[in-house]
């Protein structure tokens, strides 16, 4: 699967010399992504949704996906980056692609790419094909709709080529300097590419007034309706059906996940979103829609019970106040209980904001590094650390992070593991946690209980 895997890599990995460095609008290429979607008769023509945003991509699209599952259609699902198996990116219903499918098809897309005239220096985007597999596998297993992650961007990101016409914002900050722009300004026209002339509806999380002047200018040049959901953190957030169904759906959500009910309340205008525009998928939806078992693979997943061990991509400022909120819930039924703080934050997160709300919290933090080798890590993180806590330790990996975090805890304790995606991997890799399916079945593993 290795060899498979890197199919997707070989036009980026002959360009590479030539573009590091550079900002996405001058060194990528969509149009290759929407070359080889033409050649295989448009698998994206079909009821798609996008997801962009700088925080919180990947809970709102699978908190989507899975609203609309629950409503009685087939879902496909496309999300990135992967935390411990590749084929997560890919799922129909919550349920990985399985690998023989994802060979079958990425050979076939691999085979299209490389007769593409693609100049030198010029690459076709490894997320590209893969959104190009992803469309393909949706029409072989005729789902209902699908929903996209975005990369990074919209605008330049080969995945924004998939047609669509709902798009779900989530919250956009400065992030991402070098390769979307300097300013927020600059990120916000990035990712307000997610606004095409084929989106019919646009709904986003409440935004700072340069995001949403770039988002009002991209629906109104593209005709799209922009809705902003001032999301109140309700704990039953509702899907509003069209006429003539006209009626609203309860979403029962996931206890002990803090920021969940926020993102739910954005997703649940999405999928009201998708009903308003394709009605005909109003019909089969219950009178509650249940996610009770929804497990978030990554966010605020236990993967231990004794001490109590949380996994969270936790990476700036307003991720960790939600941390907070729930360390105060915590904190209220288990008074004598120590915490510990294990991080992997990488130079370009919000590492000042992550450790002032967090520390105060805790009585030991743990400073390590993920084994991603295109993350940079350095030791400004823990000298930070060491301004508000007197317990700081450094480890290389995980798993000396982990031990170094037991020698400090008891039963009764707890541990949050906390950082960027590919530390949030390591952290599911070494406690073998859970990630293949998005519905909890049996415990350890899943929601904060």
């Amino acid at each position: 699967m290795r060899d498979v895997i890197g199919l997707a890599y070989k036009s980026y990995n002959r360009a590479k010399p030539f573009i590091e460095g550079k900002a996405d609008r001058e060194i990528r290429h969509p149009e290759w992504t929407r070359r080889i979607l033409d050649y295989f008769e448009c698998p994206d023509h079909a009821r798609n949704i996008m997801v962009t945003g700088s925080k919180g991509k990947g809970s709102h699209a699978i908190l989507l996906a899975a609203i609309l599952q629950r409503a009685g259609l087939r879902v496909g699902l496309f999300t990135g980056p992967h935390l411990v198996d590749f084929m997560e990116r890919f799922r129909v219903d919550g349920t990985p692609i399985p690998e023989t499918d994802f060979a079958r098809l990425m050979h076939q897309v691999s085979e299209v790419s490389e007769t593409l005239p693609v100049p030198g220096g010029q690459y076709i985007g490894p997320v590209g094909l893969l959104a190009v597999v992803a469309a393909l596998w949706f029409r072989e297993q005729s789902t209902d709709v699908n929903v996209y992650e975005c990369g990074r961007g919209a605008l330049h990101d080969d995945v924004n080529q998939v047609v669509h016409e709902v798009a779900v914002v989530a919250p956009i900050f400065l992030e991402h300097a070098r390769e979307l722009g300097p300013t927020l300004a600059d990120v916000a026209r990035e990712k307000a590419g997610v606004v095409t002339d084929a989106t019919k509806f646009v709904v986003s999380h409440k935004q700072t007034g340069e995001v949403l002047t770039e988002f009002h200018t991209a629906c109104l040049r593209h005709g799209a309706r922009f809705e902003i959901v001032e999301a109140e953190g309700l704990q039953t957030p509702r899907v509003h059906l069209p006429d003539p169904v006209s009626r609203t759906v309860d979403i029962e959500l996931p206890s002990g996940v803090p920021y969940l009910s926020v993102n739910a309340e954005v997703a649940a205008a999405g999928a009201t979103a998708v009903f308003d525009i394709w009605p005909e998928l109003a019909r089969r939806i219950p009178t509650l829609i249940d996610l009770r078992q929804l497990q978030l693979p990554g966010r605020m997943q236990v993967v231990r019970d004794r001490p109590l061990t949380v996994v969270d991509g936790t990476i700036h400022r307003d991720s960790a106040r939600f941390i907070a909120a729930w360390l105060e819930e915590w904190r209220a039924g288990h008074a004598h209980g120590r915490v510990g703080l294990v991080f992997g934050l990488p130079v370009d997160k919000d590492v000042t904001g992550v450790l002032e709300v967090l520390c105060p919290w805790a009585s030991f933090a743990i400073v390590a590094q993920a084994k991603n080798p295109h993350l940079h890590f350095d030791a400004g993180v823990a000298s930070a650390a060491r301004t508000l806590l007197e317990d700081v330790e450094e480890c290389t990996d995980m798993g000396d992070a982990v031990r170094a975090a037991d020698r400090r805890l008891g039963e009764g304790d707890l541990l949050l593991v906390l950082g960027t995606q590919s530390f949030v991997g390591d952290a599911l890799l070494y406690f073998a946690a859970p990630t293949q399916s998005l519905w909890r079945v049996s415990q350890p593993g899943g929601v904060v209980r």
